[in-house]
């Protein structure tokens, strides 16, 4: 008769392990790339613990509670100074541009050469393969003619702004 059951071997005490060694890794300092809570954090709290201290929300559906029938403010009113540093960096104005595909610029520049601003007519073009709405083209337009880098090139190669101008100023 063969039996289901596995063997199992026994647990053996691994005398080479320091757990001391091994606690001590596993509480280490976390991956923090945000300056403001990376200065703040302090190695003795847990996670849940420096985010309180500091005036932030570890699990917001704690802090914001679904079905309630009085309206509760926050525990802490007043910002603490990580919360005023990240809300200074999320207020900062950014750098860099936003790319857009090169098929996706070609189609579009094509579009407005031959419709210029009627998107009805967009919308009817044979080029318009994905079928996309006039107010879907619109959007896309918009998004096209936010970024100098591509406007400015298709202005210059249309005849509208002259070759000498390197720059938009809006």
């Amino acid at each position: 008769m063969v039996s289901n059951k596995k063997s199992r071997g026994r647990k053996k005490f691994q005398y080479h392990v320091d757990k001391k060694k091994v606690a001590k890794k596993a509480r280490k300092l976390p991956n923090i790339t945000c300056s403001a809570i990376k200065d703040n954090w302090r190695s003795n709290l847990s996670a849940s613990q420096n985010l309180k201290v500091m005036g932030l929300v570890y699990d917001s559906n704690k802090s914001l509670p679904v079905s309630t029938k009085t309206p509760r403010g926050p525990e802490n009113p007043e910002p603490t100074t990580v919360v005023k540093e990240l809300e200074k960096e999320s207020n900062a104005p950014r750098t860099g541009t936003m790319r857009m595909p090169k098929e996706k610029v070609k189609w579009i520049e094509y579009l407005l050469e031959k419709h210029g601003e009627d998107y009805e007519a967009m919308a009817m073009d044979k080029k318009n393969y994905y079928q996309e709405t006039a107010a879907q083209l619109r959007q896309k337009i918009k998004q096209f003619k936010k970024r100098p880098a591509y406007l400015v090139k298709f202005m210059k190669a249309c005849g509208k702004l002259p070759s000498s101008t390197e720059s938009v100023t809006e």
